[in-house]
């Protein structure tokens, strides 16, 4: 795998089951632009990992499936970091569960706040750091 971007849309495939995911759900929820999910697929595409096929419904979309080969492989390496993380949350109780679950709730809407700023062009260029020309 090339980045973590692949790696996230490769888990997003995968996480869709028998229902796959067209390129612009995918860019949804990665947020990312169109083009940028579709360079995200040639990649995942000539790396064995994915495929796309056309959607039965609407012949103009495309739907992205997972190779089952690549996805056993994805689950064989993944799987034993998952209960290393189910063992590790085994030791919280119900209560802190729920202010962990709530901080990463309440960080999620604040990054997705400033990633928007930052996308609107609301926030200024940063400016050049000690020794920059």
């Amino acid at each position: 795998m090339s980045n973590v971007t692949d790696l996230t849309c490769l888990g997003h495939i995968l996480g869709a089951g028998d229902t796959p995911l067209g390129a612009g759900d995918l860019a949804e929820l990665t947020n990312l632009t169109t083009g940028a999910v579709t360079g995200v697929l040639n990649r995942l595409e000539r790396a064995g990992y994915a495929r796309r096929q056309p959607d039965p419904a609407d012949r103009r979309r495309v739907r992205v499936v997972a190779d089952p080969a690549a996805a056993a492989r994805v689950f064989a390496v993944y799987e034993p970091f998952y209960a290393r993380l189910g063992a590790v949350f085994a030791a919280y109780s119900p209560d802190e569960i729920a202010v962990i679950a709530d901080w990463f709730a309440r960080a999620t809407v604040e990054m997705t706040a400033h990633l928007a700023e930052v996308r609107s062009g609301q926030l200024g260029p940063l400016a050049p750091g000690p020794g920059s020309p």
